[in-house]
């Protein structure tokens, strides 16, 4: 009874410590890069122009785009502005019906002669039938997809939204907080800027002839490399005024951990202005809606190891918005890791740290493009494995020499038969297998050694991957290292040439098959060993303690499984190359107890070794000398 309530609190135990792992390591993304985060997630509305025609373009173009839409249907003269959805009487006509000229005023604004931007509008394309609306079809613009579910989700609260006016005017400001922040950036093309001179290039990091290029023909990876990082004719996005202050929205350095500190101050001042009120603007509980769900949103990002400034993370499926910037971690790597211990945690310091600054330097060393992220996975694997290997060295040979010893301990089964019944010969069979353990130095619970280190090791690869911001950018074969495999393969909408949806799905069955063999090699080459041992009665405390060790093995396998599908792909990647180090060391060490036991005589002492006879000349001396002989 004794043993069994110590076996519970061994194992109360363990979870409690598994739980206190699980949670305990923290994320190394600072304040600024949380901003950069929420504001790639909630950025400006509105979006901008260098001509109205450009506008007018996209306008139609999202009208195309509806599912079922009449495209022969959809031109100008079609748009109008909806003034009153009940009374289509109320809206006003685009173009002009008798001098076909065209009311740019009606959804654009200027602001300035090389830049326009569009309204927070309702347009109502009329004629276009659709199998919703067999009269025409509406559609908000000015508004990015995260404000359009907020204020979706405010309705269901009964929460009154801000007015049309008042998204632009918050845009108009943080446009103008942008500008102020842009000397900072330290990007010559935004030295300079102002309200007055800001262009399309400038704002976007790309001309308005390349994004219509490329839309054209998203495969072109030369031109979309060159609207990221820039060339001859553009800056590139990465030094675009958007991507480089956008996170002013979310980010008061005076107050840097009040995310929302910004907009409050915004918020009072625009509806103070001259045409607006209170109701105009964002009520507290619409901000703290916002609030909640931003927070929500970016709560498990860990996205943030980096050895320099870049762009990295995933929060959109558009390339050229795909990514935040990531302040670098590694550019003092001792005082960085000296600040990883004192202000993130013991873990993350001795482990976490190190391995993502580690796979984040030799992802840059590899190359950028998808292949060199998985080669740095795979060398991380290898590195960490060895120095695994020789902290459990002498825990594993234990291992390997009790499965190792089955045979012997056959032989102890049939001299004592009636263990399981008889406690005289229960009692001399644990003296003598314990015997047996001290002869050759086995510890039979050299096993647990192992899964306790190993578990603390997961955990802490786990968060460095998961806060790897390399692995967060490019693909192979369709499937980030970011990625969980699980929300790949659960993603069957256009199944089956989803990209990276097969990769994932043969990452975590060669995972799953790679575990499972690295877990019973052992038991299959024992097996193969003694196949010409005769089967001996059972002793129940041997076959309690293999038992719970299988027990422990497809434990820890199963869970591996099933964590290889929630956690980032980086992980079957890790898991994959582990079993397979794994596998190739259960073979070494087995050739090499092979080789051994052909070397020792009966009683486990090696033959012709000239040592092993003066050892024995030796204990036959002290014996004598003992007895009184000599």
């Amino acid at each position: 009874m004794e043993k069994k309530s110590l076996k519970k609190i061994f194992g109360g135990t363990l979870v409690a410590g598994a739980v206190l792992l699980l949670t305990s390591c923290n994320t190394f993304c600072s304040n600024l890069d949380t901003s950069n985060y929420m504001f790639g997630y909630n950025g400006m509305n509105t979006v901008f122009f260098e001509t109205p025609e450009q506008g007018e373009q996209y306008i139609l173009d999202t009208f195309k785009a509806q599912a079922n839409v009449d495209t022969t249907k959809v031109n100008a003269e079609s748009l109008m502005l909806e003034v009153n959805t009940s009374d289509n009487n109320d809206n006003k006509n685009y173009v002009n019906s008798e001098t076909k000229e065209k009311d740019y005023t009606l959804f654009f604004n200027k602001v300035n002669d090389n830049l326009y931007s569009l309204k927070n509008v309702t347009i109502f394309a009329n004629g276009i039938s659709t199998a919703e609306n067999t009269n025409g079809v509406s559609y908000t613009f000015g508004l990015n997809d995260f404000t359009k579910n907020l204020i979706n989700n405010a309705a269901n609260y009964g929460m009154i939204a801000p007015s049309a006016s008042y998204w632009e005017a918050l845009d108009q400001k943080l446009l103008e907080e942008m500008i102020k922040e842009a000397p900072n950036t330290g990007v010559d093309a935004l030295k300079d800027v102002t309200l007055e001179n800001l262009t399309y290039e400038t704002l976007y990091g790309y001309t308005a002839e390349q994004l219509a290029e490329y839309k054209s023909d998203t495969s072109n990876e030369a031109l979309l490399n060159e609207m990221l990082v820039g060339g001859e004719n553009n800056i590139g996005r990465n030094n675009a005024l958007i991507a480089r202050t956008g996170f002013v929205k979310f980010y008061d350095e005076n107050n840097p951990t009040d995310k929302f500190a910004n907009l409050r101050v915004w918020n009072d001042e625009i509806i103070k202005r001259e045409g607006f009120n209170f109701d105009d603007g964002m009520s507290s509980n619409f901000l703290n809606l916002m609030n909640t769900t931003l927070t929500n949103q970016v709560a498990n990002l860990r996205t943030c190891i980096t050895v320099e400034d870049g762009f990295y993370g995933h929060v959109s499926n558009d390339p050229l918005n795909d990514t935040v910037l990531i302040e670098g971690k590694a550019s003092d790597f001792y005082g960085d890791w000296g600040r990883a211990f004192s202000e993130h945690g013991f873990l993350e310091g001795l482990l976490v740290y190190p391995i993502g600054v580690m796979v984040e330097n030799f992802s840059h060393i590899f190359g950028m493009n998808g292949y060199g992220q998985i080669l740095a996975v795979l060398l991380a694997t290898f590195i960490i494995r060895i120095l695994f290997m020789l902290v459990t060295m002498p825990s594993t040979l234990s291992q390997q020499k009790m499965t190792f010893l089955q045979p012997e301990l056959a032989k102890l089964q049939q001299k004592y038969p009636n263990a399981n019944t008889n406690n005289y010969e229960k009692q001399k069979l644990a003296t003598a297998q314990m015997a047996l353990y001290k002869k050759y130095k086995v510890h039979p619970f050299a096993s647990l050694l192992v899964i306790i280190v190993q578990f603390p090791v997961f955990i802490c690869v786990w968060n460095a991957l998961q806060g790897s911001a390399s692995l967060s950018r490019d693909a192979v074969l369709g499937l980030r290292l970011s990625d969980t495999i699980w929300n790949v393969l659960s993603n069957v909408n256009g199944w089956p040439s989803i990209p990276g949806w097969w990769t994932a799905l043969v990452l975590i069955i060669l995972m799953s098959a790679a575990q499972i063999v690295s877990m019973l090699l052992p038991q299959w080459l024992n097996k193969k060993r003694t196949k010409n041992i005769t089967k001996l009665n059972n002793s129940s405390t041997i076959d309690q303690q293999n038992k719970t060790m299988k027990i422990t093995q497809w434990v820890m396998t199963i869970f591996i499984v099933i964590m290889g599908f929630t956690l980032p792909s980086a992980m079957g990647v890790y898991w994959l190359a582990g079993a397979i180090i794994s596998i190739i060391q259960s073979l070494l060490l087995h050739v090499i107890f092979i080789q051994r036991s052909k070397k020792q005589d009966r009683h486990g002492n090696y033959k012709n070794d000239k040592v092993s006879f003066f050892e024995k000349m030796k204990n036959l001396f002290k014996k004598k000398q003992k007895e009184g002989s000599i």
